[in-house]
């Protein structure tokens, strides 16, 4: 038995703007390198190079490497898979920032993909 009655303190239009309001500020980006990831170090440079820029991104990498042994005497590139959360204000500097860095790492970007 309530002693006193439940009162809504918001209403769920206020609380869904609020939300969106909170939750649109990120973007997620997928980005694909190919090169030399492995042996450039590639994704400890780029969290290195974020760091020292204070732009408010985060990201996770998977690498995908082909055969090793056979990778190694023929030079094959490796694939890194880069899931990027990056504020939606410093989107376009990160962006930015990820082409000169992957340019002069002498890698390429096959593709960045938003979500």
């Amino acid at each position: 038995m309530l002693l006193v009655e439940p009162k809504v303190l918001f209403s769920w239009k206020l609380v869904v703007f609020i939300a969106g309001v909170w939750l649109g500020k990120l973007k997620t980006l997928e980005v694909i390198i190919r090169g030399d990831v492995i042996e450039q170090n590639i994704v400890l440079k780029l969290g290195r190079k974020l760091r020292e820029t204070k732009l408010r991104a985060d990201f996770t990498a998977s690498i995908v490497v082909p055969p090793f042994l056979k990778a190694v005497e023929k030079r094959y590139p490796s694939i890194c898979v880069l899931h990027v959360t990056v504020d939606i204000e410093d989107k376009f500097q990160f962006e930015k920032l990820l082409k000169e860095f992957v340019c002069a790492e002498n890698c390429e970007i096959v593709s960045i993909r938003e979500f």
